[in-house]
């Protein structure tokens, strides 16, 4: 690399260039030269002027004297004047040569300059970068060093240790966006586990206490987790305290009344997770497919206005409590088959986009599912509704089998659109069938189908016409 410090007067010059150089006349070189004409102009004239003097005084002789007078004065003054052309081209000729080599010279101190500049800003480049590699390396231990303490605190006996390893470790999030996966992957490894939950009544006090502290850091370990996974009510900015695109697997875990409200997941894995207490996933948007098939809810839950982008499953769960989906959407299929609700179930105004699957549900108490919209099939075939169910303005766009389906006591269609065929093919009534102003846009089937109390229908009802067996049961 070049020293800035080098001088610009010994920048080499381009190749193919030379440096032109005249040498200036000093004035007794000038004064030589002229004293040389001088003398060579009078000795040819002399030398001329005695060999005509050789013969007399003949007036040829005079005027041909007279004329190489003329002549060698002429030479004098020719000579004198030519030398003064040559000094003049002399001079201009070095004017011309100092000026191209002052615009040189100019040019090699503009590159010297240039060179210096880029020396100079490769410096200090180098130096930034120096210096960012620094800093980041820096910060890298420093957030490895804080990680390390966190996690060790986490691991603590004392339960205010471990909780605080847990703010310790939400802050180093909220700080470090690239570092909030693997932070979130440690809280949802401590959820996972295995726990000791206190019980009444208390058979041993200390242990009891201890149990108590672990309940409070579990709960606290929840809510760092949901607490920023919502990201405000205004979709257009999120909140400071946002997480975005995490990934949560919580496979086994024990959670206590967990409220998932407004949070947003990408990814959420549940297999063997026992919810007790109450659940709340009101509004919560679910970007990924998400699966509760192996989840046990102990209490009530609420998914009224959730939001699922990919495929749900709850094949073969149990709810316990009272089961709240109001106003859920479903965009890619919900799969319900197997479900058991041994309490109230909650689908009123659903939106289902594709196939809603509940075959062999069980519905042990009342089942709403007014104003619901199925998109494409619904499928109850074999489902058994246990309490009095509602279907009240459902609009049923796809297919929908009841195939073997048993309503054992009331069950409402009132105002429900059946747009394309309805399969009630060995349904049992066991109380009332109210299919009053439900319309049948194509073929509706009841074959099979057995009815405690005659249901009440009129014709315009079917576009297919009435099927034989609601009219024999008219008569």
């Amino acid at each position: 690399m070049t020293d800035p410090s080098t001088p610009a007067s010994v920048v080499p010059l381009p190749a193919g260039q030379s440096k032109q150089v005249v040498t200036p006349l000093s004035g007794k070189a000038v004064f030589a030269a002229a004293v040389g004409t001088v003398l060579v102009v009078v000795v040819a004239v002399t030398a001329l002027w005695l060999t005509l003097a050789v013969g007399g005084v003949d007036p040829a002789r005079v005027t041909a004297r007279l004329e190489v007078l003329r002549i060698g004065l002429s030479l004098g003054l020719g000579g004198g004047g030519l030398f003064a052309l040559y000094l003049a081209w002399r001079r201009q000729r070095s004017t011309e040569i100092a000026l191209l080599q002052k615009e040189r010279d100019q040019a090699d101190v503009a590159r010297a300059h240039a060179l210096q500049e880029r020396v100079a800003a490769e410096n200090r480049a180098h130096q930034e970068r120096v210096a960012v590699a620094t800093e980041a390396d820096a910060a890298a231990r420093r957030i490895t060093e804080l990680f390390t303490k966190a996690v060790e605190h986490l691991g603590a006996g004392e339960a205010p240790v471990r909780l605080g390893g847990l703010y310790a470790l939400e802050r180093l999030a909220q700080d470090n966006p690239e570092q909030r996966q693997s932070i979130v992957n440690v809280v949802c490894a401590y959820l996972r586990m295995p726990v000791d939950l206190p019980q009444e009544p208390a058979d041993d006090p200390d242990a009891h206490r201890r149990r108590l502290r672990e309940r409070e850091v579990r709960l606290t370990a929840q809510r760092v987790l949901t607490g920023h996974l919502r990201p405000g009510d205004d979709p257009g900015h999120h909140t400071a305290g946002f997480w975005p695109d995490l990934e949560l697997d919580l496979t086994g875990a024990v959670l206590l009344d967990a409220d998932f409200s407004g949070c947003h997941v990408r990814a959420l894995r549940l297999p063997g997770v026992t919810f007790l207490g109450d659940v709340r996933f009101t509004g919560a948007t679910f970007t990924e497919d998400v699966a509760f098939d192996q989840t046990a809810f102990t209490g009530d839950v609420r998914f009224d206005h959730a939001t699922f982008a990919g495929r749900a499953s709850f094949r073969d769960m149990a709810f316990t409590g009272n089961a709240d989906f109001t106003g859920a959407k479903f965009a890619r299929g919900a799969r319900f088959e197997g479900a058991s609700f041994a309490a109230e179930a909650g689908f009123r105004g659903v939106r289902f986009t594709r196939t809603a699957w509940f075959t062999k549900t069980a519905f042990a108490r009342g089942a709403e599912f007014g104003s619901v919209r199925f998109a494409a099939d619904a499928e109850f075939r074999g489902a058994v509704f246990a309490g009095n169910t509602r279907f009240v303005d459902t609009a049923f766009l796809g297919s929908a089998h009841f195939h073997g389906a048993a309503f054992r006591r009331d069950v409402s269609f009132r105002e429900a659109v059946f747009t394309r065929s309805a399969n009630f093919h060995g349904v049992g009534f066991g109380g009332n069938a109210g299919l009053r102003d439900a319309a049948f846009r194509k073929d509706a089937e009841f074959r099979g189908a057995v009815f405690t109390q005659a249901p009440r229908i009129t014709a315009d009802q079917f576009s297919g016409g009435v099927p034989p067996e609601l009219v024999e049961r008219r008569k």
